[in-house]
């Protein structure tokens, strides 16, 4: 009977993943559970969005993309094993020194494509609306502009190539909004009620909070042991366990 020590010293060599920021946390977290199980195994995770995923696996670069939301059809969903690991929320994010916490889901439509520009509009302060996008390689970005239905419509101040900028910039900045993984939340923002829904785990599970999107790996078609492994982990216990520990729903 092999022990595990055993069991995973057979495996070595070096694991890439490439795409989402918003999967960063959560994809440092599940490579450092993994490489203590395999400890000659690397594992590594980068990119700058979603769209960096497919081409990623495509040319070699990485073995894993992530993405947080589904392959579009340009991308040739075809050409790769697809794995759902998770669903994740969307947070609209505010200041949270900003009196306003609820909006509905025409409001924010309005507040990104610029026919709202100012906070009084919304029973908040005389300050104009400084509104805070993603680069067009983000999932987040295309998650939200498709849930609101405002792709090519939206009126950014500034678009920044990572959830953390987001956060930063919400958080500094008394008249900004901006969107969100739900698990990026933190005590300088505030995550909108949305059509007097709470942004919530347990209303993403139920489906009232309607501003979620699925997390995903893609390989190519053919993958090694290691990989294989690496995605069987994904799925197992310890998996969902850090699948929950850093915010997402297991799929």
């Amino acid at each position: 009977e092999k022990t595990t020590e055993a069991a995973g010293a057979e495996l070595s060599g070096s694991l890439s993943m490439s795409g989402s920021t918003s999967m960063e946390k959560f994809g440092n977290a599940l490579a450092e559970s993994f490489m203590e199980k395999y400890p000659d195994v690397t594992v590594t995770k980068s990119g700058n969005g979603s769209g960096d995923a497919p081409e990623a696996v495509n040319s070699g670069t990485a073995l894993i993309g992530d993405l947080s939301r589904n392959l579009k059809d340009e991308e040739n969903p075809d050409q790769f094993e697809i794995n759902q690991i998770a669903i994740d929320g969307i947070a609209i994010a505010v200041n949270k020194d900003n009196p306003v916490t609820e909006l509905t889901s025409e409001q924010i439509t309005q507040i990104f494509t610029g026919e709202i520009t100012n906070w009084k509009d919304l029973g908040g302060n005389e300050q104009a609306i400084t509104v805070i996008g993603r680069e067009a390689a983000s999932g987040t970005r295309d998650g939200f502009e498709s849930i609101f239905g405002c792709e090519g419509n939206c009126k950014y101040a500034a678009e920044v190539t990572s959830t953390g900028e987001v956060v930063s910039k919400v958080g500094s900045d008394p008249s900004a909004i901006g969107y969100v993984s739900l698990d990026s939340v933190n005590d300088s923002i505030t995550a909108c009620k949305v059509d007097g829904v709470e942004a919530t785990t347990e209303n993403i599970i139920s489906g009232t909070y309607t501003i979620q999107r699925p997390v995903m790996f893609v390989t190519g078609d053919t993958i090694s042991d290691s990989e294989q492994k690496f995605i069987d982990y994904v799925f197992s216990q310890v998996g969902y366990d850090v699948v929950e520990a850093n915010g997402y729903i297991p799929a």
